[in-house]
Formats: structure tokens, sequence, C-alpha cells
């Protein structure tokens, strides 16, 4: 490859991987793909596209595939509410996490629970 282009590709994995951590550590506050792009001092349209190149979804995208592992981790370990569980990763309501959920995972996260459960 060019060095010129070998920089610039390089810069590319850089800015998502950025992302990807500010995604990672602040999961429950929050976040617009505007203030991920303000928050990382990276141009929204650049880091979207770039984001999804490298990472193979948008950083919305990631960010709520984040948010339900986490969730499917507390549902399975804890014995946290829906609202608990919806408040402490970052979903605005219960509401929109349930309805969030069943999409991703095709069940409602009391579902999921009854048959994932280990606490019991």
């Amino acid at each position: 490859l060019h060095p010129r282009v070998r920089r610039q590709r390089q810069m590319c994995i850089r800015d998502s991987a950025s992302a990807k951590r500010y995604l990672d550590a602040n999961y429950a506050q929050p976040i617009t793909l505007d203030s991920l792009a303000d928050a990382t001092h990276i141009n929204k349209f650049y880091l979207s596209h770039t984001f999804s190149k490298y990472l193979g979804m948008s950083p919305i995208t990631y960010l709520i595939q984040r948010r339900l592992q986490i969730s499917k981790d507390l549902l399975t370990q804890t014995d946290y509410s829906i609202a608990e569980i919806a408040a402490s990763t970052g979903f605005a309501s219960q509401s929109y996490f349930s309805q969030i959920f069943k999409k991703f995972t095709g069940i409602s996260p009391n579902q999921y629970r009854k048959q994932n459960a280990v606490h019991q």
C-alpha cells in the first residue's frame, strides 16, 4: 500500500477504536451520534462511516448491542427489576428497553430471564 493510504487507514481504525472505547465506558449514559462525535472530537459523518466500515455496524447499533449484552448478564445473574436493568444500562425507559430487547432477541426480557437464569 501507498504510505498515505496506509496512514489514512490507520487513522480510521484509531478513530473507530476511540469511539468504541468511549461507548464501552459510557454505555449507561444518554448517547447520540452527535454527542459521541463531540466527545471523541470526530466529525459525525466520518465517524459513522469509518465505524461501520471497521466494526460492521453503526455506532448506535453497537451501543444498543453493548447495552443488550450487559442487560442479558444482569437478567441472568441478578434479581434486579426490568426497570432497574433498563435504567442502569442506558435505556430511556422500561418500555423502550423491552421493545429493543425483543426486536434483537426475539423474546421479552422476562422470557429471557426465565430461560437463562442462573441465580435461582
